[in-house]
């Protein structure tokens, strides 16, 4: 995943980490030496609200009573996840075993030593299972350190209802989405014309890297080499952004947004069009959640007029790796080859609402469970972030910290774009 996961309270998820966390790192594994079953720790991060986790950790330890996995699920934000993670595996913790993390760590997880190869000790055709791209995503120097879990990417969603009403199309361009909104928003119909993350955080990093690509530009170059912020397409992208905030389209707050606050400004029936990831298709379809039920459709994102549609999407989803100081590898290959199969991976759509990674999976029947996603995903332009670079957390954090303080206007466009530059360009600079 991607950024934030609105599934529960965030402070709630801090002190379920923090317990979790010590609670193995002082308790260690069981099973060694009396005879028991070993203990394998995962740590996951809540995905939907749904219970896919405790589901998928029971039917493990049904089918192997050599092996019992014991779950902790940490905290919503990713970054938070990040660093956590890093410091306890850095300072050569054996747990937790298994650990979900983001698409964006192999390359930052296995130069710091913090992942194992799995490239290694998994068999050749392991990765038949997967698409070529969660492959490429999951690899640093041609080594996978990761394993793909669930797939997931960026997507507009909109108030079918009110577009009918006013006969206008699903727009395929930024500037369309502009009009229509402020055309609806006039009626009254809704305050908000467009719901998106603006807040300093990888959320941030996201949604700009689709409007940037939209407008013919990157964050760095293809080899990483040199940070391409401060360019036309740049200015373009930054200057969009804040104008859907000046313009009113946008709500003033949005500086301040991440995913759980334009997901409850849309799902409120506050909003025409929102941008998001596929699980809040499920949020937006329940009646406990929602009031715009049945009043929603999803489709690409657009782009800029004069570009070909659709527009930039942003990659995401979720990787499982494994703790190199691990006493139990062995055990978390088996682990992991059996979430990664079809059984398990179909539970991924049942369940948690998500497109399963394993090819054999997605099928129609899964694609039906997760709503509309399946046959949208397939017509997506997939964007990367630069995420081959190992320092990748900290190119993101020049993008979104000063992409975030023009939003706020703390900065100028011009006065951000060379800012982010000058920080990406010491950032790659201090990855080799």
């Amino acid at each position: 995943m991607t950024y934030i996961r609105p599934r529960r309270s965030i402070l709630a998820a801090v002190m379920a980490s923090v317990l979790g966390l010590l609670a193995t790192a002082c308790g260690g594994n069981g099973g060694e030496g009396d005879g028991g079953p070993v203990t394998l720790n995962w740590y996951v991060q809540p995905l939907n609200s749904t219970s896919i986790w405790p589901d998928l950790v029971d039917a493990f330890n049904k089918s192997h009573p050599d092996i019992q996995v014991k779950l902790t699920v940490g905290p919503t934000n990713v970054d938070t996840v990040r660093g956590t993670l890093s410091t306890q595996i850095g300072s050569g913790s054996a747990t937790p075993d298994v650990y979900e993390g983001d698409v964006t760590w192999p390359a930052q997880f296995a130069k710091a030593g913090l992942a194992v190869n799995l490239t290694e000790v998994l068999p050749a055709d392991f990765w038949d299972r997967f698409s070529p791209g969660a492959i490429t995503l999951a690899q640093y120097e041609g080594a996978s350190y990761s394993v793909p879990s669930w797939t997931e990417a960026a997507f507009l969603y909109y108030r079918k209802d009110l577009l009918d009403q006013a006969g206008l199309p699903v727009p395929k361009t930024w500037e369309e989405l502009m009009e229509q909104a402020k055309q609806i928003q006039a009626t009254g119909a809704v305050k908000d014309g467009y719901t998106w993350q603006g807040a300093g955080y990888e959320g941030l990093t996201c949604d700009f890297s689709e409007v940037i690509a939209d407008a013919g530009g990157g964050i760095t170059s293809s080899d990483y080499k040199k940070p391409t912020m401060d360019t036309p397409a740049g200015a373009k992208a930054l200057n969009f952004l804040k104008e859907t905030i000046s313009s009113g389209v946008s709500p003033k707050a949005t500086p301040t947004f991440q995913e759980p606050e334009s997901l409850n400004d849309f799902t409120a029936g506050n909003a025409l069009f929102m941008r998001n990831w596929s699980y809040a298709w499920a949020i937006t379809q329940d009646p406990a959640q929602s009031k715009v039920v049945d009043k929603v459709g999803m489709a690409p994102l657009p782009t800029f007029a004069g570009q070909p549609y659709p527009g930039a999407s942003t990659n995401g989803g979720g990787g499982m790796y494994i703790n190199p100081h691990s006493k139990y590898q062995k055990q978390g290959i088996t682990f992991l080859t059996w979430l990664t199969d079809v059984e398990a991976q179909s539970m991924f759509a049942s369940v948690g609402k998500v497109l399963p990674a394993n090819l054999k999976a997605q099928t129609p029947e899964a694609q039906e469970q997760v709503g509309p996603v399946g046959e949208v995903l397939a017509q997506l332009n997939i964007v990367g972030r630069p995420v081959g670079t190992p320092a990748y957390s900290q190119v993101s954090r020049a993008v979104f910290q000063n992409v975030n303080a023009a939003l706020t206007g703390s900065m100028s466009v011009s006065e951000a774009l060379k800012a982010a530059d000058s920080e990406i360009a010491d950032a790659l600079s201090s990855a080799g």
